[in-house]
């Protein structure tokens, strides 16, 4: 499969209506979206169908629940379990919106740092969760994917780790959501590319100020486009470029004005190889 550009679809949020917003996203020249839904709405799944059909782009994917009480990584055992019920659930949802992977926050954000001790203890309950969402992924035909995070995070952070923890659990139906603004907050994207390789099964695509999770178009902040694409054809990535970018419709016209789908669609061809 060649690589091809996608959107998030930001359900529940008045900010970004489905008609406009993923109509220049389209414009931009995304072919796919992957469902995020607002947590603090009560967002049916006829909503989240119903906006990914206004969009008229097919569903290939939807980002996991997250936060403080959905920690794949924690030590309390009933914690853990409440977040791989909600998992499994978000496995069969995105099945009804027609997608086959899920993305996995591997730790909720966590601002004190965790001792050495925990570290280990945390990554071994991760390491429990990525087998036991492995056997169910194979069930139901679903893909969990585990998300590289900013550096505010318990687990997760480093993108090499993430992807030896994966590769030793070896379980069905895991991998990795590449994300390029966390890793550029952690450090160099192209390196981390490079050291995740084959785990990698999705990337989020973002730029920021590498201070911030901002959530910002390619080619507008400090990462590097261009090595990120090298990176990915290094490594044979083939699947989807999703667009992480939450901005107002007004600010897309501008992007499209100024031509954005030509350079998106440059990146996405260095990416599969072309330069």
């Amino acid at each position: 499969m060649a690589i091809r550009l996608g959107t998030v679809a930001p359900i529940g949020f008045d900010d970004f209506p489905p008609g406009q917003w993923l109509d220049r996203l389209r414009q931009l020249g995304c072919t796919v979206v992957q469902a995020y839904r607002r947590q603090d709405a009560d967002v049916t799944v006829r909503q989240m169908k119903g906006y990914i059909a206004a969009g008229g782009l097919p569903c290939d994917s939807m980002h996991g629940l997250f936060g403080p009480q959905y920690d794949p990584s924690s030590t309390d055992e009933a914690v853990r379990e409440f977040a791989m019920e909600a998992y499994r659930s978000e496995g069969r949802l995105v099945l009804e919106l027609g997608g086959s992977l899920v993305v996995v926050h591997c730790s909720p954000r966590q601002d004190e740092p965790v001792s050495p001790g925990e570290y280990q203890m945390r990554l071994d309950s991760l390491r429990r969760s990525v087998a036991e969402l492995g056997a169910y992924g194979e069930q139901i035909d679903v893909t969990y994917a585990f998300e590289n995070l900013p550096p505010y995070h318990g687990v997760g952070r480093d993108a090499a780790e993430l992807a030896r923890l994966l590769a030793g659990v070896a379980a069905p139906r895991t991998a990795m959501c590449f994300d390029t603004g966390h890793a550029l907050m952690n450090g160099d994207p192209a390196s981390a590319i490079a050291a995740a390789g084959s785990q990698i099964a999705y990337v989020h695509f973002s730029d920021n100020s590498g201070l911030a999770d901002e959530h910002e178009m390619p080619t507008r902040g400090k990462l590097d486009c261009n090595g990120v694409a090298d990176a990915l054809a290094a490594v044979n990535y083939a699947g989807t470029l999703m667009l992480e970018v939450f901005r107002p419709v007004e600010a897309l016209d501008e992007m499209i004005a100024a031509n954005y789908a030509t350079r998106l669609a440059r990146i996405v061809a260095r990416a599969s190889g072309a330069k």
